[in-house]
């Protein structure tokens, strides 16, 4: 009988520590897609984006114009106009090259702005995992909202 007992004593202290395991364990989500689409500085930099892209575009077309004229004005001077490619083609990669450094840059601070965001809303609501939306059928808190929030609450720099 104090077997028993013992037992039982020791499967209701194995539940009760997995029950307070499993509500340390709230799950929140977040639809990160909703965060780029939504979040003020974010959409800011994707407009900033698309105008450089549009700047090296417009160089990269000025550039083949001026070795096309190169080429009608000076027809029997193929080493100027070689020469003349070999630089322009410098200036695109060197202007390229900047393009996507600042970008890889600007998209990494993002990420880190709205991962602490989700961090700090998470923490806020005592939620200890956090998982895509995407990836979560039934259950889980949405904090996608208090996250836009926090995040569109910061004065937004250029």
């Amino acid at each position: 009988m104090k077997r028993l007992m013992t037992l039982l004593l020791s499967l209701v202290v194995v539940a009760m520590t997995a029950a307070q395991a499993f509500a340390a364990d709230t799950i929140g989500t977040v639809d990160y897609d909703k965060l780029v689409r939504s979040y003020t500085k974010a959409q800011l930099f994707s407009d900033d984006m698309k105008s450089k892209e549009a700047e090296l575009e417009k160089m990269r077309a000025e550039f083949v114009k001026q070795i096309r004229e190169t080429k009608a004005k000076q027809p029997n001077n193929p080493v100027a106009v070689d020469q003349l490619q070999k630089d322009l083609e410098e200036k695109l990669q060197t202007q390229l090259n900047a393009y996507r450094s600042f970008q890889e840059s600007q998209a990494k601070a993002l990420e880190t702005e709205m991962n602490n965001a989700i961090e700090g809303v998470a923490k806020s609501k005592s939620l200890s995992v956090i998982l895509a939306k995407q990836t979560v059928f039934v259950g889980g808190t949405d904090i996608t909202n208090d996250v836009l929030s926090r995040l569109n609450a910061q004065p937004v720099s250029k």
